[in-house]
């Protein structure tokens, strides 16, 4: 039984009465967001919910060939503040903070239902909505989503196995992260049996940039740097460089990916500058915990995994002091 099948039995007694539910991810949703978010849609598309999924940005291409990827909207002030407002329920996915709603943190905090929020992040407190179904030991968000649609015994299709497959093989790095373990070799075994094309699903996922983010990603290892023996390697992309090369959407994750194939690396760091001037970081680690570093920066994420924007105007000022604090926690071993 899972630890949180109190948390889940308090979740389905809320959506017993509920008509209208909302449901979301955090700003710049990855694969475990989509993932949750389309499983929580579909099953309670089955449950005859009234439902609606919202993202804040279109749907990344890696992941359009998810049936998901005709079910959702994306966020307009004015087509679903007053939806959300008016929700019996809205579901947050994959986040531990309401700041990371962006846009839709005002109307859900305006809202007149109950919040629900569903993730894997560590939570300093006890979650940011009315109803926290929180498991910092969960593989994915996705994880989650499944042990509640099992614990109520909800119906399971090929677009709910597909949303999960989605969730937690991008959270583990298609099974090769740390966070990977039998049980969960296991939910992939499981959910692969409902007539997942997997090869197609790794080429759409991993093997599917463009030309122009091609160029980019060698941009971005030829101005990378090295310090401390190779333990540290971080790249900054510039919003010029980026208009430069005409790429339109930036994915952070293949350029991580060859970052942290440095034989000695222990933190990569990619920083990458915005329209506004502001500068989006995503961290990973095989050693220091990175999400202690980036809370002090306003961020989150895993112990291996995480990241935070910079606001503009002191954008440089404090990638200065981020790099210098990770320069100090790999010194401090």
């Amino acid at each position: 039984m899972s630890r949180l099948a109190p948390r889940f039995e308090e979740l389905r007694t809320l959506l017993d009465g509920a008509e209208a539910v909302v449901v979301a991810g955090h700003t710049k949703a990855d694969g475990d967001a989509v993932g949750a978010v389309a499983a929580v849609r579909r099953h309670l598309e089955l449950e005859g919910r009234q439902v609606t999924a919202l993202l804040l940005e279109p749907l990344s291409p890696r992941y359009a060939f998810m049936q998901f990827a005709k079910r959702h909207e994306i966020y307009s002030p004015e087509r679903h503040d007053r939806l959300v407002r008016q929700a019996a329920v809205f579901i947050m996915c994959d986040l531990s903070s309401l700041a990371r709603l962006g846009a839709l943190e005002a109307p859900v905090r305006e809202g007149s239902g109950k919040t629900v929020c569903i993730d894997h992040h560590p939570c300093e407190d006890q979650g940011p909505a009315d109803v926290n179904l929180l498991d910092a030991e969960a593989t994915a968000t996705g994880r989650i989503v499944w042990d509640y649609i099992q614990h109520v015994e909800g119906r399971i299709d090929r677009e709910i196995a597909e949303s999960v497959f989605v969730s937690v093989s991008t959270d583990t790095g298609w099974f090769r992260y740390s966070n990977t373990d039998a049980e969960v070799m296991r939910l992939g075994a499981d959910l692969a049996a409902y007539g997942l094309d997997l090869p197609a699903m790794y080429r759409r996922i991993y093997q599917s940039n463009s030309t122009a983010m091609l160029r980019l990603l060698g941009h971005a290892t030829r101005s990378l740097h090295a310090e401390l023996d190779g333990q540290f390697v971080w790249s900054v992309i510039r919003h010029a460089c980026v208009k430069d090369l005409e790429v339109e959407r930036i994915d952070a994750d293949p350029i991580l990916d060859v970052l942290r194939s440095g034989e000695q690396a222990r933190v990569v760091a990619l920083f990458t500058e915005l329209p506004d001037g502001s500068i989006s970081v995503s961290l990973r680690s095989r050693g220091p915990d990175v999400n202690t570093i980036a809370r002090r920066f306003g961020g989150g994420g895993h112990a291996y995994a995480a990241g935070m924007t910079l606001e503009a105007d002191q954008a440089e000022t404090r990638m200065r002091a981020l790099i210098a604090d990770i320069r100090t926690a790999l010194r401090a071993g």
